[in-house]
C-alpha cells in the first residue's frame, strides 16, 4: 500500500506540475497575441491611456463575469483583497505605460529585449523574498532562450535612436514585471486569484482612466478613441488576451511549479509577437529570426520537460 499511495503521489505531483507549465505557456501566448493586437491598434492612432482603460476595463469585466459563472464572488471580500490590489499599479498599470513609454524613445524591439531580462531578474530576487533558487541546468536554459530572444528581435533594438529616456523607462518597466511576479506569487498563497487580478486590472484602469482626464482636460488633447468596428473588436479581444488571461493563467502556473520556472516562459512571448505580427500584420521575417524562433522552443522544451521530472 505504502508503494501504491508513493505511485500515486508522484502521479499527482507530475499532474501538478503538468498543469502548471501548460498554464505558463498559455500566459505567455495571451501575451504574445495582446501584444500583436495591442501593435495593430496603437498603430492605427488609438490613445495608448484610452486603450489600457479599454483593455484593462474589459478584462476586469470578463473575470467578473467568469467568477460569477463558477460562482467566485464570495472571494472578493476576502479580508486582505483591498491591500493586494494596488498592486495594480505596478503592473498592468506601471509596466505597461512605462514600457510603451520606453518604445516612444528607443523601439519596440529594445523594449522587449529588456523584457526578457525578467526571469533574470527574477530568479536573483526569488531566493532572498520566495525561498526559490534555480538549479543550474534551469539557469543554463534560461541564458540560452534569452539568447534566442535577441535573435527574434534582431538588430532592430539598437537600430535607430536608443535616446537616455528610452533606457530608463524601460528598465524601470522591467523592474515594475519583475516586482509584480514577486510580490503576486506570495500573494496568490492566501488570496483567491481570480478576485486578485480583477482588483488589480481594475486599479490600474482607474489610474489609466486618470492619466486620460488629464491628457483631455488639462492638456486639451484628444481621446483618440477606436475609429472603426475593427479596431474595436480588436481593442476588446486585447482585454482578453493582454489582460484578464495571462494574469490568471501565470498565477495559476505559480501555485504548481516554482516562479523562476514560470518567468522563464516567458522569453516565449516575443515569438508569439513574432509570429502574430507575420500573419496579422504581414510583417516580415529573417532567417535569423527563425534560428532565434527555433532556439527559444528548444530551450523552453527542455525546460518544460526538467520542470516536469523536477
Amino acid at each position: 500500500m505504502s508503494t501504491a499511495g508513493g505511485t500515486a503521489g508522484a502521479a499527482r505531483g507530475t499532474s501538478r506540475r503538468t498543469v502548471g507549465i501548460l498554464c505558463a505557456i498559455g500566459a505567455s501566448v495571451a501575451w504574445g497575441l495582446g501584444s500583436t493586437t495591442s501593435d495593430y491598434v496603437l498603430s492605427a492612432g488609438v490613445g495608448n491611456d484610452t486603450f489600457l482603460v479599454i483593455e484593462l476595463g474589459v478584462g476586469c469585466l470578463v473575470l467578473l463575469l467568469l467568477g460569477a459563472l463558477r460562482g467566485e464572488l464570495g472571494g472578493f471580500r476576502h479580508p486582505g483583497l483591498f491591500r493586494a490590489s494596488s498592486t495594480g499599479l505596478i503592473e498592468p498599470w506601471g509596466a505597461y505605460t512605462l514600457g510603451n513609454v520606453g518604445i516612444i524613445f528607443s523601439s519596440g524591439a529594445f523594449v522587449a529585449l529588456v523584457s526578457s531580462l525578467n526571469p533574470v531578474l527574477v530568479a536573483l530576487l526569488a531566493a532572498p523574498y520566495l525561498g526559490e533558487r534555480v538549479s543550474r541546468r534551469a539557469a543554463l536554459l534560461m541564458v540560452i532562450s534569452i539568447l534566442g530572444v535577441s535573435l527574434v528581435v534582431g538588430g532592430a533594438g539598437a537600430a535607430g535612436t536608443l535616446q537616455p529616456f528610452g533606457i530608463i523607462f524601460a528598465i524601470l518597466g522591467l523592474f515594475c514585471g519583475a516586482a509584480y511576479v514577486l510580490i503576486s506569487s506570495k500573494l496568490v498563497r492566501t488570496v483567491p486569484i481570480l478576485p486578485l487580478v480583477a482588483s488589480q486590472l481594475f486599479v490600474a484602469a482607474l489610474a489609466s482612466l486618470a492619466v486620460l482626464a488629464v491628457r483631455v482636460t488639462a492638456l486639451n488633447g484628444d481621446v483618440q478613441l477606436p475609429s472603426t468596428t475593427l479596431q474595436w473588436i480588436v481593442s476588446v479581444a486585447t482585454g482578453i488576451f493582454g489582460g484578464a488571461a495571462p494574469f490568471i493563467l501565470y498565477l495559476e502556473a505559480t501555485r504548481r511549479i516554482p516562479t523562476t520556472t514560470v518567468s522563464q516562459f516567458t522569453t516565449l512571448v516575443p515569438v508569439i509577437a513574432l509570429i502574430g505580427g507575420v500573419i496579422v500584420l504581414n510583417d516580415v521575417t529573417t532567417p535569423i529570426q527563425l534560428v532565434g524562433t527555433a532556439i527559444v522552443v528548444a530551450a523552453l522544451s527542455l525546460l518544460a520537460r526538467y520542470a516536469r521530472a523536477h
